[in-house]
């Protein structure tokens, strides 16, 4: 089968290029058509709170955004006209500019603040306008917002302007190592057509899913460049030495073809193994950069087998006559280490004890769910205001005295919960606070008082009247601020006939109704009521989760049984936090079985996959328990991606060497010399393939600044590093030292 499959793709050649040609044109065009999600608690699972109070509050409440705007020199009064001025425009729910919290001088600088709230509105377009209106506005003060939506463009700018650049100079920097360690100067060039192509057709056939994520559109082009190159190299290295034998070309690759299918299809089955285990997460962000990865890994294979002979015979004349003999690595000197008895003895006990060492630090690995404290250091609202760390709680509420009572009772409560022997509470904002006077049951006393002030000469009735009227209207407890209001519209006409009301206490009426009616939106809907809690904690790290807890126990307590909501960054820094124990033993251990089980098939032997996994699994706990002793914190997303790239993609460097190695054994060669031999003949694929994963990841580390994209990427360089030191010195030294239970043949 696979032969008559090489004779059909050598056969064929001219037509399957065509059609990649076609592919990748059409790709060129869906590219576009993929959306890019830049928010996080998409990807939660359905059960968090997060993700089930959201949907609540869209339920509830519709979409609300906010946006910070900061003044800075503001002449006076200009921020209460801007204040006026944003009120009316379409899409503002509320603009407030509080004198006392909002106004602040620093170094004989005067800042302002201005919030607003955004009620139904595309907050990114309504940003985008917000920010040309005002940069356009004639004497303005200078000005900078805050908030999501600019934090959202900021990342899409970052990630639209740094990621081209580091894939050029991914590209650039791969073709350098490419043409260091090839066997023509015309290599780089085949292999560049072939990876092109096929990270064109994966970017392109994305359209699929409908939306990635952004860190997925960010990496996954550079690591499909990295992870699937050694596919080619192996093609292109089998063509160039079958041909030594074999003078007809197409003859040549078919052959090549035949002999590269099973390595290079391991290769690949245990890369994906690797990238599969991240789509049984619970944060399904992990399933987005799995099925797109994954699926970058099998399209460059299929590339490799049906395009690569296309594009090798094509420039096979060309490819021939610039060949040059390849630089000597110095492999088998490496090897050479292995074969003598001392020397391995010592490469055996340092590593292994790094090994060890490392496994036992794992658990002193500190892990951050969130970039909010970098984004607070380089927010310049943020360093004048501090950095908000804002919770939106909401309760079941049909506005009665009882619920309202039940809301302070339930502020009482979260007042009382401290950190550092503080109370967390700094602000809270609800109608039991902020509307506190639009809920307020006046009674007959407080009716009479307060109408007697919006009158200059007293209000001509007694409390007594007063108290009659409300009893007959149907309030005999009391009035609440709302209906008080609408009484006393539908009374201006009499009070005004009477002299008892102007057009300034009409006025007046109709802007408290305004109020009350914004109030409502913003902290009530039909069922609930919403209160917004700033505290006085982290949003991550210590005391943080034990608050978390306590007000989530509050809220239990007081509402048992019933549908409440809990969301912020805090609390969805605690779902993720308690889903990545779940999420790491699931991943580590599909990981760890998918590959035993693939290196088993391969080789037929138990011992094998054992010492594999050893040394690159020792390669990963090194790689996260260096974050200790630095005092390095591991964005949790990093060390997931990081675990399944390294175990899937850098195992293949020991199944080669390893192969190699058995391979010799099996041909009587005695096992000093087989591991020189080996080291020699494995040596420039592992150092090639190493050496651009390792490129691949330092460039995604130093030219992005987007924190979630470049910790990857660095981490991907220094595990690749590590599994290199772990391949190239433990392994030999365990293959020679295991080597009858590795090689056990028949008599």
């Amino acid at each position: 089968m696979i032969k008559s499959l090489s004779e059909t793709i050598v056969h064929r050649r001219k037509t399957v290029f065509l059609l990649y040609i076609l592919l990748a044109c059409v790709s060129i065009f869906t590219i576009n058509k993929v959306n890019i999600n830049y928010d996080f608690t998409a990807y939660l699972s359905k059960d968090t709170q997060t993700r089930k109070s959201l949907e609540l509050m869209e339920r509830e409440f519709g979409s609300t955004e906010t946006i910070s705007i900061m003044l800075t020199n503001a002449k006076d009064g200009e921020a209460d006209e801007l204040v006026k001025e944003l009120s009316t425009r379409k899409g503002v729910l509320i603009a407030s500019h509080d004198a006392s919290a909002d106004v602040k001088t620093i170094d004989g600088t005067r800042y302002d603040r201005i919030t607003l709230f955004l009620d139904d509105v595309d907050a990114i377009a309504f940003y985008t306008e917000l920010e040309k209106d005002l940069d356009a506005k004639a004497g303005m003060a200078d000005h900078v917002l805050g908030g999501s939506a600019p934090q959202t463009i900021k990342l899409q700018n970052k990630i639209a302007s740094e990621i081209p650049i580091a894939m050029l100079i991914a590209i650039l920097v791969v073709l350098a190592v490419l043409l260091f360690t090839s066997h023509s100067f015309l290599e780089p060039l085949v292999f560049a057509v072939v990876i092109v192509v096929s990270i064109l057709i994966n970017m392109g056939t994305n359209f699929v899913f409908g939306t990635i994520s952004f860190i997925t559109f960010a990496v996954c082009a550079i690591l499909q460049l990295a992870l699937a190159m050694d596919y080619s190299i192996m093609l292109l290295h089998s063509f160039f030495e079958i041909g030594e034998s074999v003078e007809d070309d197409r003859q040549a690759m078919m052959l090549a073809l035949e002999r590269t299918f099973m390595p290079i299809s391991s290769s690949a089955l245990t890369t994906v193994s690797g990238l599969v285990s991240l789509m049984f997460m619970s944060f399904t962000i992990g399933f987005d950069i799995g099925m797109v990865l994954s699926k970058g890994i099998l399209i460059t294979m299929i590339c490799v087998f049906t395009l690569m002979p296309a594009v090798i015979l094509l420039f096979s004349k060309p490819l021939k006559r610039f060949r040059h003999k390849p630089i000597p690595l110095g492999g088998r000197r490496l090897g050479a280490l292995a074969n003598k008895r001392g020397l391995r003895a010592v490469v055996m006990s340092v590593l292994l004890c790094a090994v060890l060492a490392a496994a036992l630090m794992q658990s002193s690995v500190r892990y951050t769910f969130t970039d909010a404290g970098i984004n607070a250091q380089s927010d310049s609202i943020s360093k004048v205001y501090g950095s908000a760390n804002s919770v939106v709680v909401l309760l079941p509420s049909q506005g009665t005295r009882e619920d309202y009572e039940l809301q302070k009772e339930y502020l009482r409560r979260i007042g009382d919960i401290s950190h550092n022997g503080k109370s967390v509470l700094k602000n809270a904002a609800g109608m039991v606070t902020t509307g506190e006077a639009a809920i307020k049951t006046y009674t007959a006393e407080e009716v009479h008082e307060l109408l007697s002030s919006m009158t200059p000469n007293g209000f001509p009735f007694g409390i007594e009247a007063i108290a009659g009227f409300l009893k007959s209207s149907g309030y005999e407890d009391g009035i609440s601020a709302q209906a008080l209001l609408e009484m006393a519209d539908s009374l201006s006409g009499t009070f005004s006939a009477m002299g008892l009301m102007g057009e300034e206490q009409k006025e007046w009426i109709k802007e408290s109704r305004e109020a009350i009616v914004l109030a409502k939106r913003m902290f009530e809907s039909e069922s609930f009521s919403r209160l917004i809690l700033t505290l006085d904690v982290p949003i991550q790290g210590e005391g943080s989760e034990e608050v978390m807890e306590q007000i989530i126990s509050v809220t239990e307590e007081l509402y048992p049984g019933k549908e409440t909501g809990i969301t912020g960054l805090m609390m969805s820094v605690y779902d993720i936090s308690h889903a990545f124990n779940a999420d790491l033993m699931r991943v580590s251990l599909i990981t760890i079985l998918a590959i035993f089980l693939i290196v088993l098939f391969s080789f037929r032997n138990a011992v094998i996959p054992v010492i594999l996994l050893l040394a690159i699994q020792g390669a990963v706990w090194i790689n996260f328990a260096l974050s200790v002793p630095t005092n390095r914190d591991v964005f949790f997303m990093c060390y997931l991606i990081c675990l399944a790239i390294q175990m899937g993609a850098t195992i293949d460097y020991g199944i080669l060497l390893t192969n190699n190695y058995v391979y010799l054994r099996r041909n009587l060669v005695a096992p000093g010399q087989a591991v020189e031999q080996a080291m020699e003949l494995s040596f420039p694929t592992i150092i090639t393939s190493g050496l651009i994963l390792f490129f691949a990841g330092l460039t995604i580390g130093k030219l992005c600044t987007v924190y979630y994209i470049y910790s990857i990427g660095l981490l991907i360089a220094s595990g690749t590093i590590f599994s290199l030191i772990m391949v190239l010195l433990l392994l030999p030294a365990l293959l020679v030292s295991l080597d009858r239970f590795i090689l056990r043949r028949k008599n």
